[in-house]
């Protein structure tokens, strides 16, 4: 049976089927599994082994690269490549399988899907959170004999685009006990990386942080330099970083401040695994020969583990030294320790 439509419903029915028709043409890619599935649904993004999609049925679902035959888009997508390679196109049917066809205004480029680490949407979202990844913890631990209470608490946000990656990092750390003096230690950091070709980018850095058992009280840094992903797959990266760096500290006992001109070179390694559930071990060493004051070589040295316990929610044992080889005199020359926090990721 029909219903007519008055000239005042009209343009509200109007717009109701076109934004119905806007969030059905949303879904229109195609992902074919090796097993013979096809999936209706909007490309995301493929990172760290696994393809976001999203569909009407299931919502937000995460596929493993390794097991997906082809994909097709008429949207536009950058793909990059193991070597740092990045074709831009939309994705087109391929008859074979393991086969990632792009094509750019007629130009169609055919690469194996063994190779393909990160696709992206060109298009950039209503909904800029949604181009963000990243993490939130908390841990806490006490003793009784002594009252020794340690509380910690950290976040990191993530954003990778076509020709950048972003990220930035903070964390505190507090420790209490009786007879003796409380303790924090907190930092915060951010990192920009301008992607070049051949897996080069150029870095720009900054930070502030305090650490009371280096007698730190307050050390802000800034620097720039170059660096190059030694390896990057579905599985690990492996980076290297050199330049320069300026620091402003306020040691513990002194009243004015200290500025200092540093290298540092940086290596971070991180490996990951993307079967349920998944496993993330990240490890990274900077090391500070100052420029300025001779002899002074500061470092700072980091591990963790995390495992995910159900969707989203993890659990991390993580390790820590810093070292300043010329501290102040109410500063030790070593910062230590071992860390366990719950966490969620987004």
């Amino acid at each position: 049976m029909c219903y007519p439509i008055s000239s005042r419903q009209a343009p509200l029915a109007l717009a109701l089927l076109l934004a119905s028709g806007a969030a059905l043409a949303d879904k229109t890619d195609i992902v074919e599994l090796l097993n013979g599935d096809r999936v209706t649904c909007e490309i995301k993004q493929l990172q760290r082994g696994r393809l976001k999609v999203s569909t009407d049925s299931m919502g937000t679902i995460e596929i493993e690269w390794k097991d997906i035959a082809r994909v097709t888009s008429k949207e536009l997508y950058v793909a990059e490549l193991e070597d740092g390679t990045r074709v831009d196109g939309t994705l087109v049917a391929n008859p074979g399988e393991r086969q990632l066809l792009l094509d750019h205004d007629g130009e169609r480029h055919a690469v194996d899907m063994a190779a393909v680490i990160w696709l992206d949407p060109l298009k950039l979202d209503e909904v800029i959170i949604k181009r963000w990844d990243g993490s939130i913890s908390v841990g806490f631990d006490t003793t009784k004999a002594n009252h020794d209470t340690s509380i910690t608490a950290s976040f990191d946000a993530r954003r990778r685009a076509e020709d950048f990656l972003l990220n930035f990092a903070g964390s505190v750390y507090s420790r209490s006990q009786d007879d003796v003096e409380d303790s924090l230690r907190a930092s915060f950091s951010a990192v920009y990386k301008g992607l070049l070709e051949d897996r080069w980018y150029w870095a720009g850095l900054g930070g502030i942080d305090r650490n009371d058992e280096l007698g730190i009280d307050m050390r802000a840094l800034a620097g720039a330099g170059m660096g190059r992903f030694l390896v990057q797959s579905g599985r690990s990266l492996w980076s290297l970083t050199g330049g320069l760096d300026a620091i402003n500290e306020q040691r513990a006992g002194e009243e004015s401040n200290e500025s200092n001109i540093e290298v540092f070179l940086n290596t971070d390694f991180e490996f990951f695994t993307y079967d349920t559930p998944k496993t993330t071990l990240t490890t990274g060493l900077t090391i500070y020969p100052s420029l300025t004051e001779s002899g002074r070589v500061r470092s700072d040295l980091s591990f963790s583990w995390r495992q995910e316990l159900i969707t989203d929610l993890f659990v991390e044992l993580s390790l820590y030294d810093s070292y300043d080889s010329d501290p102040p005199a109410e500063g030790e020359k070593n910062d230590y320790g071992i860390v366990t926090s719950l966490g969620y990721t987004f």
